[in-house]
């Protein structure tokens, strides 16, 4: 199966925030640790990269008031559509890196489980470090290097050999001139499986569009015969916050 990304998201955009609706404590939660880590002001210019749907910009502006809009940039033109058309937001269809060497100053930008998308991931983050003001900080969010989903076996193996070390992240930025810290959260998931089965068969994690509609049955028969007592599915989800100031 031919796996790409652009195309993965320009799909799933009418249905994305559709997954998300009924986790507002989720969001909520995620919400306030991404303010917290960003330092952020009323009077900060936000770049919230590779936004998507807009999920958390929408969620920051209801938890702060900020005089400048939030600057929405991502690659898909559909996720784009689904954020307001209003004096909050900024929307643009744009590639990360080639975002990141571009003119424009800022003073926060966040990165929220984009990173591992990005090949040359050391061009992107010089890129940011030129286009925040001084003191200014990135705050990039990323999964660890194992995660517990109650996902199939050939899915958490394929996640393992592709998912990014914050680790190697934090050297990069480092080398850059970027002063860093590793801040850990967490947040207990309680999801219906019926609710969760649909989302890993609608490939509601980027990682799932690696695999083709045989092997996500497959997947999903795997999962059903794993958790058949279960009507309810908990697990932890972890967060890397990954802060590198200026």
């Amino acid at each position: 199966m031919k796996y790409s990304i652009q195309e993965h998201y320009q799909k799933l955009a009418q249905q994305y925030d559709d997954f998300w609706g009924t986790s507002s404590d989720f969001i909520d939660f995620l919400t306030q640790a991404i303010i917290l880590n960003l330092q952020l002001k009323s009077t900060d210019i936000l770049v919230d990269l590779g936004c998507g749907t807009g999920i958390y910009s929408k969620a920051i502006t209801s938890q702060i008031s900020l005089e400048n809009k939030i600057i929405c940039v991502d690659p898909s033109d559909k996720m784009l559509e689904k954020i307001p058309s209003n004096n909050n937001y900024q929307t643009l269809v744009k590639d990360a890196v080639e975002f990141a060497h571009e003119q424009g100053k800022y003073d926060k930008i966040l990165i929220k489980e984009m990173i591992h998308h990005i090949n040359d991931k050391e061009k992107l983050l010089q890129g940011l470090f030129d286009r925040l003001n001084e003191q200014g900080i990135l705050l990039t969010i990323l999964l660890p290097p194992t995660i517990e989903y109650p996902l199939f076996q050939q899915a958490l193996s394929v996640y393992e050999s592709v998912q990014p070390h914050y680790n190697n992240l934090v050297n990069i930025c480092e080398n850059i001139g970027f002063k860093t810290t590793v801040n850990f959260v967490e947040y207990a998931v309680s999801i219906p499986k019926e609710n969760y089965f649909n989302m890993v068969k609608n490939r509601y994690m980027s990682l799932l569009s690696r695999f083709n509609d045989e092997e996500i049955k497959q997947g999903l028969t795997e999962m059903t015969e794993k958790y058949a007592n279960l009507s309810n599915l908990e697990f932890c989800d972890r967060f890397v916050f990954l802060v590198a100031q200026k």
